[in-house]
């Protein structure tokens, strides 16, 4: 009875051992989309024709079995070209000489199983890439992307446009007068 009560007891005490890895005030921003990954809502790229995610991807029960097993759980930037429609998934290695790095990537065709099909289907209107639209029904965490998406456009566009004409450099600028 104690091997069950003692796990059971500190699985309800700390619960934040589940997403252990990830700090406390980032729980936020990481968000399940399937039984094996969980996405970054936050850190996005996009740029003509690419996109790219941070991800963690954890085995379900029975994943990966037998004698070739590959990694279970990782980290990983998942980079997907909306032009070709291809994809790479670059696992974090620990280690090294220089600390933690992303290994490199097979690039790969979609298809219908692999993680970033999904995420292609939904992101890659957002890339400008010739052909694709925005689906018409969306699940909240691909909402919330998409807001952190156009949030940053926006304030990039503000950066760009804002000149403060009480500096030095633009005060005598016709622009200013």
């Amino acid at each position: 009875m104690k091997r069950f009560v003692i796990p059971f007891l500190a699985a309800l005490t700390l619960p934040t051992a589940i997403y252990s890895g990830i700090p406390d005030n980032k729980l936020g921003k990481w968000v399940r989309i399937s039984k094996n990954w969980m996405i970054d809502t936050e850190d996005v790229e996009v740029k003509k024709g690419k996109l790219r995610f941070y991800m963690l991807r954890n085995a379900a029960k029975g994943d990966f079995t037998g004698s070739t097993q590959f990694l279970n759980d990782y980290t990983a930037k998942v980079r997907i070209n909306c032009d070709d429609f291809t994809a790479g998934i670059q696992a974090k290695v620990e280690g090294g000489l220089l600390g933690p790095s992303y290994g490199r990537s097979q690039k790969m065709k979609l298809f219908k199983e692999h993680v970033g099909y999904g995420l292609a289907k939904y992101f890659c209107f957002a890339t400008g890439s010739e052909g694709y639209t925005r689906e018409d029904t969306e699940p909240e965490w691909v909402v919330k992307i998409i807001n952190n998406i156009e949030i940053r456009k926006i304030d990039k566009k503000n950066k760009l446009g804002n000149i403060n004409c009480d500096s030095p450099v633009w005060k005598k600028k016709p622009i200013c007068n």
